[in-house]
């Protein structure tokens, strides 16, 4: 076996039927489930950026929760690698918040912002959007971030289902990591 091209991730076709983008949990319904190899906590990504994470599945269809919803996403800046999370808070179906960036790290308008990759679900480096703006509150040691979607959530069209084929590996081990008291 030649562990140089063992492959982590494998992709699956499927196309958005519904959506919705201006709830407080938004969701995406796609058109393979279960028998086209389909499960939760698989990433779902578009032509340009990651659209949601699936959650439940059915034989013939899967509900995915829309990153305009409350799914925290492990991003970081590509130019720097500082990571942080993107949240949906802005209620505005192109934008999000990065958050949990340190002020001393420098930060730009027209950053590209991409996955950490370590959560399991996104591979790393694929697209989220461009940092649009950036605000220092003096009582706040974090930068204030909003990120542009690449990904365009307002439309249907097709996306590739994302299977992380080691994530098991990953979380038995990750779950012998000892717990701070």
């Amino acid at each position: 076996r030649d562990t140089v091209l063992q492959q982590q991730y494998r992709y699956y076709t499927a196309q958005v039927i519904n959506s919705t983008v201006h709830k407080a949990r938004n969701y995406i319904t796609l058109d393979k489930g279960s028998l086209s190899g389909l499960r939760p906590d698989m990433g779902v990504v578009g032509a340009t950026g990651i659209v949601g994470v699936i959650r439940e599945v059915g034989p013939h269809f899967a509900l995915a929760i829309s990153v305009l919803s409350d799914l925290p996403t492990s991003v970081q800046l590509q130019r720097t690698g500082h990571f942080g999370l993107l949240k949906w808070d802005t209620m505005d179906p192109f934008s999000a918040s990065m958050t949990d960036v340190a002020k001393h790290v420098p930060v730009e308008v027209g950053d590209t912002v991409v996955t950490r990759g370590n959560d399991g679900i996104f591979p790393r480096g694929i697209l989220v959007g461009l940092v649009a703006a950036k605000e220092d509150d003096p009582g706040s040691n974090y930068h204030t971030i909003t990120v542009k979607l690449s990904e365009d959530l307002t439309r249907s069209g097709y996306v590739h289902v994302v299977e992380d084929v080691l994530k098991l590996e990953q979380d038995s081990l990750q779950a012998k990591a000892p717990v701070e008291e």
